[in-house]
This record gives structure tokens, sequence and C-alpha cells, in this order.
């Protein structure tokens, strides 16, 4: 049954290579040719799109907030803006304890100043955030948006399995199989 631990381990970190390559090109470019997270996402319209910040940085306030009025901003392909908002942020497990500080506290993180946090009382990220075990990335955040048609995952053929003893060894074979996409 070992098998079984390590087919559930993969079909739960296959999805995950999206996140984990989201700032490589290559073989996880998307329809523009650019990693999921670039600077420089080509426009129809011409000029380019940037869903992450120029300069790389660390989960705090500001980066947080920068990234929340960033999504505000977004535009599709045509250069029309969308109006999306952030809903989650998804982040590894290195992060967990900044992201409880950042969405839990009621005053400002790190500060001596009696300001509200405003990403909590504001209600910026409604869903909080969630621990993804399985990104690769000590320091890499993510946000969900409320966009209707985000990532999707379809379970094409679902998990089945199947046994039959060999009649020459009289070993047991076990298979599995499914589809996703």
């Amino acid at each position: 049954m070992r098998w079984l631990v390590q087919w559930h381990t993969q079909s739960k970190l296959r999805p995950q290579r999206f996140l984990n390559n989201a700032f490589t090109a290559g073989a996880s470019a998307g329809g523009d040719g650019k990693a999921l997270c670039a600077t420089d996402h080509p426009l129809t319209s011409g000029g380019t799109f940037a869903n992450e910040p120029s300069t790389a940085a660390d989960l705090n306030e500001t980066s947080l907030e920068d990234a929340l009025i960033n999504i505000a901003g977004f535009v599709d392909e045509r250069g029309l803006k969308v109006a999306l908002r952030g809903t989650k942020l998804i982040i590894p497990r290195q992060l967990q304890f900044v992201a409880e500080r950042l969405m839990v506290s009621n005053l400002r993180v790190g500060t001596a100043d009696n300001d509200v946090n405003a990403i909590r009382s504001m209600g910026m990220l409604p869903e909080g955030y969630a621990v993804n075990d399985f990104l690769t990335d000590p320091d890499a955040f993510f946000i969900k948006t409320d966009a209707p048609r985000g990532f999707v995952h379809f379970e094409r053929t679902p998990m089945s399995t199947n046994m039959e003893a060999d009649f020459d060894t009289g070993n047991m074979r076990f298979k599995a199989r499914e589809r996703y996409s």
C-alpha cells in the first residue's frame, strides 16, 4: 500500500508545478511565452502588463498592500481594467507566522504606532490565508483573486485501481490510473 501513499502525494504535487515554476519561463510558459509571474506580459493593444513586482519583495505589510493595489489595477489582453480583488493569500509553510501576524493582528505589525491593520479592517483578503506545504520557494507568496476563471483543474478520469495474481510467480500485481489536466 506504500505505492498508494506515493500516488496520492504525487497527485497533490503535480498541480503545484504551476506555482513552483511561476517565475521560470520555458516548459511552464503561458500562451504569451512568458512565465506565469512576469513583469512583461505582452498586450494585444501594445505595451506590457506586470503581475509581479519589478523588484522581488519578501512578504510584509508593504509588499502585501502593494500587491493588492496592483491587483485592483489589472487589465485584460486589450488593456481594459478587469476590476479584480484579492481573496486569499497562498504561502509556503515558512511564511505562516508572518501571514498570521499580517492577517490577524488588529494593529499594524512591527511598529509602535497605534494605526489599524488596514488589510484586516478593510477585509482585503476575505478568505484569509492558506499554507501550501507543496510550495518549494520558502519566500514566494501568491494571491488568489476573484477572477471568474482562474486556474481550473479537470479530473478527466478519477483514480481507479486493480490487482491480480501473476500465475507464473505468485506475486500480486497492482495498477492504478487517473487522468487530469
